[in-house]
């Protein structure tokens, strides 16, 4: 399970993420059962977190996952979720977490507690000086500070007060006491409570239900099928294509003379490489090569072996892993800085290489009888010639790409090629130095 959500991390928003893994996981179903007298709170707090995860659709579940960890390590404290009404919960909550929320009946509680407030050491901040006692003898203006710290506490006071008395949306319950200290913290305002009516619990008992008239449903057979198939006729789908780019093994693999056999004898290819190689594939290998291959079509980099190998070595390190000596160890980019140049150097590239244009954005929308079917991607270069897409070429840094990726591959130009009306693809595969033709019409 969690390695079919790591697959989706990259194109599923976290809050469809955590959610889809909050049911594959039987989340709420283990929390019922660890707490059953009191599960709501729990539940709530799982709400919570998915909330919270909403605002990071476009920042993704790295950032929403660091986020949570630096609040964790700061401290932070956070309000926890508020059970459904449904559920018939109270909830306990301090004054200083209610700000900003609202409930149907708010009683404020304790009331009667004593003001306590800590002189022993005070701070002036206008001249930031320090105000204390020693051996019970004051310091300088230590009384004077002392009234102005005691104002401002119960000016701040009086604001809490304020958030208390303003949470309520129906109904504000004011208990009354009859036991009471002059220091206490009703004694901050005059809410003039006696003057107030007496709550009246016969007022919410609720009405007696009513009965409800229904009438039998006279619809027959036929009239249901033919709503039924007018519903149905009326239903429109989404259709959803995004051409990606996996990028071969994560595994070394030795790459043979002949890579392509068989079934894929259709690829025009190259001459076979005097000796086979060792070659560690994997997905940041194939992040560099086709961040060296766009940096060479938009002119940021030279195309010779020492600065693409140069620049293949800044991009490991921005990526954090090791630059290899040897390719069948891990990814080297002096093994990439000779893929990139010999890429360039392929007679259907350099023929092209001066109408590519690299990292090409591709929408487009078609509706076919119900059914509308979008495609959004990007390609990694494309040839434009009089304001049209002429050709569409997708960079494969796989090391020994099987069958079946070969035809995904297939898939996904013709996927381009559609949407872009072109009438030419190439899959060029980097590290072998063979180029698939894709026609639009195959």
């Amino acid at each position: 399970m969690l390695q079919n959500l790591a697959h989706k991390a990259r194109r599923t928003t976290p809050y469809h993420l955590l959610a889809e893994a909050v049911e594959e996981l039987h989340v709420r179903p283990i929390l019922k059962a660890r707490l059953p007298r009191g599960a709501e709170r729990a539940l709530a707090n799982v709400e919570l977190v998915l909330e919270m995860a909403r605002a990071y659709a476009g920042r993704g579940i790295g950032d929403f996952a660091r986020a949570l960890w630096q609040r964790w390590e700061d401290g932070d404290a956070q309000t926890e979720g508020r059970p459904d009404a449904e559920a018939d919960a109270v909830s306990i909550i301090t004054i200083h977490s209610a700000k900003g929320l609202e409930w149907p009946i708010v009683i404020p509680i304790n009331s009667t507690t004593l003001l306590w407030s800590d002189m022993s050491f005070l701070y002036r901040r206008r001249d930031d000086s320090v105000h204390f006692r020693v051996f019970d003898f004051p310091s300088l203006d230590y009384e004077a500070v002392g009234q102005e710290e005691t104002e401002a506490l119960r000016r701040e006071r009086v604001r809490l007060w304020y958030v208390a008395l303003t949470r309520a949306r129906d109904l504000l319950l004011l208990p009354k006491q009859n036991e009471r200290i002059g220091t206490d913290w009703l004694s901050l305002i005059n809410l003039d409570i006696n003057t107030l009516p007496l709550f009246d619990g016969a007022r919410f008992r609720g009405l007696a239900p009513q009965p409800v008239s229904s009438s039998g449903n006279a619809q027959d057979v036929p009239t249901w099928e033919r709503e039924a198939a007018a519903i149905a006729a009326a239903q429109r789908s989404i259709s959803w294509h995004q051409p990606s780019r996996h990028e071969g093994s994560f595994v070394p693999i030795e790459t043979p003379d002949e890579v392509f056999v068989g079934a894929e004898a259709i690829l025009e290819s190259l001459p076979a490489a005097a000796e086979k190689t060792m070659i560690q594939g994997g997905r940041e290998r194939g992040l560099v090569l086709h961040k060296l291959m766009e940096e060479v079509l938009t002119g940021e980099l030279a195309d010779d072996v020492a600065t693409l190998q140069a620049r293949g070595s800044e991009l490991l390190t921005q990526l954090g892993i090791d630059d290899a000596e040897d390719a069948a160890t891990g990814p080297s980019s002096r093994e990439m800085a000779s893929v990139a140049q010999r890429t360039l150097e392929l007679p259907e590239i350099a023929e092209l290489r001066p109408k590519l244009l690299p990292e090409f954005r591709v929408y487009a929308a078609a509706v076919v009888d119900q059914t509308a079917s979008l495609t959004a991607g990007i390609a990694d270069a494309v040839v434009i010639e009089a304001g049209r897409v002429e050709a569409v070429i997708d960079w494969k840094s796989d090391v020994n790409p099987t069958a079946a990726d070969i035809e995904m591959y297939r898939g996904q130009v013709r996927d381009y090629l559609k949407a872009t009306g072109a009438g030419l693809g190439l899959i060029v595969f980097l590290t072998s130095g063979r180029v698939q033709r894709v026609q639009s019409a195959d």
